[in-house]
């Protein structure tokens, strides 16, 4: 938008003050300086974080108002009437409210009289002060005027009180999931596709005390609707990410999990300041449904409902010996089942056994010396009951010199 620049084209604008402007204002409930977000119900808030405060400012006239939150990234709320401010916050953090009074008969009518978008101050003298307004002018164009004013039409307080502000809102989704990947740089690994590291998103959550937080996790199971019907699991903890693993997989349409997050206030030595700011219930939720897919199988059998039936996604073939590309046999596990593989070679015998939530096998025998190229035979067992996971098969082994 293109803006116009004024640049002192009304330098002292020289008024005659038979009154004091005075910038002035009180928090209307003293409790309020701090508060906290309270929840209703799931994900409907109550709105005590909701300050109001009261004009107590005189003015010879009519007068601008300019009110700011000091919650950031918020515009300034600009009136011309001796209103009360009242504002709802949401952002976590220490917050300083500011107004800012300005006599009308400082403003030339022109600017008064538009939509004024923004007011700053930018230096103050003992005799003046200069400020900058950002307006709608009546061709719908953002224009900035710069404009010197006596200081008695000008006044803002220099010392408010500090609202603190304990908000656990999240601007987005509250919690992030992934698959957790055991893999390193120098060894690739399955996926335990039951596993995942739930996370709080910390791109959405910034609280300025971080560790007065606790994050409560809540674990469902879910009908076609997405709604939750049986609670299996609920657990607590004061760490950022938890690695949590799913007992069955679940992926239509999946796991409903919810994530409160909590004001701890253990973390407040004067219990009187939680009574006084009433502080037991600051608490937010938010849920995700997540699908669970069972990624130890193809694709295309995964949707059979017996599982002795699924074929199992196992590579048949690996080529060990330094080019670091397919170096390893491994298979996508759930992260839960106990398996054992057994691998025999082309004279059936053992040459090497693991039991382990996650199946690898770099080439090598019991001993860790290398096998050598050829075809080898495998067997995995589960320790279910109902056998799943349990398959077998052959693996090439191409050793690479």
């Amino acid at each position: 938008m293109i803006k116009h620049i004024i640049c002192w084209a009304l330098v002292f604008l020289f008024v005659s003050v038979y009154g004091q402007n005075t910038a002035d204002f009180q928090l209307l409930d003293s409790r309020k300086n701090i508060m906290c977000y309270t929840e209703r119900a799931n994900g409907i808030p109550q709105k005590n974080t909701t300050a109001i405060f009261r004009n107590k400012s005189t003015c010879d006239g009519e007068c601008l108002y300019v009110w700011e939150s000091g919650e950031p990234n918020t515009e300034q709320n600009i009136v011309k009437n001796e209103d009360d401010f009242e504002y709802t916050y949401t952002q976590d953090g220490r917050h300083t409210v500011h107004l800012q009074l300005i006599n009308k008969a400082s403003i030339p009518d022109s600017i008064y009289n538009q939509n004024i978008i923004s007011v700053i101050k930018n230096s103050e003298t003992s005799d003046s002060v200069d400020i900058q307004i950002t307006y709608l002018g009546g061709d719908n164009v953002e224009k900035i005027a710069q404009i010197r004013i006596d200081a008695d039409n000008y006044d803002s307080p220099e010392n408010t009180k500090e609202i603190v502000v304990y908000s656990p809102l999240v601007s987005g989704n509250n919690f992030t999931y992934e698959i957790d990947d055991p893999s390193t740089m120098e060894q690739p690994a399955p996926l335990q596709s039951f596993s995942y590291n739930l996370q709080v998103d910390r791109e959405n959550f910034k609280p300025h005390k971080l560790d007065y937080w606790t994050y409560y996790w809540e674990i469902y199971n879910s009908d076609e609707n997405n709604e939750p019907t049986k609670q299996i699991y609920e657990f607590n903890t004061d760490s950022l990410t938890y690695l949590f693993t799913f007992p069955l997989e679940n992926y239509d349409p999946g796991y409903y999990v919810k994530l409160k997050i909590a004001l701890d206030t253990s973390q407040f030595e004067d219990s009187e300041v939680i009574d006084y700011h009433d502080l037991w219930e600051c608490v937010a939720s938010q849920h995700v449904i997540i699908p669970v897919t069972d990624y130890f199988f193809t694709e295309e059998t995964r949707t059979e409902n017996d599982v002795k039936n699924r074929d199992a996604k196992i590579p048949n073939i690996f080529t060990p010996g330094g080019n670091d590309e397919n170096e390893v046999f491994y298979f996508n596990t759930n992260g839960i089942d106990l398996f054992t593989v057994y691998v025999y070679n082309s004279w059936g015998d053992l040459v090497y056994t693991k039991e382990a939530q996650t199946i690898t096998w770099a080439g090598e025998d019991n001993a860790g010396r290398d096998c050598p190229s050829g075809t080898y035979y495998y067997v995995i067992f589960s320790d279910k009951k109902d056998e799943r996971h349990e398959t077998g098969g052959y693996i090439h082994l191409f050793r690479q010199e």
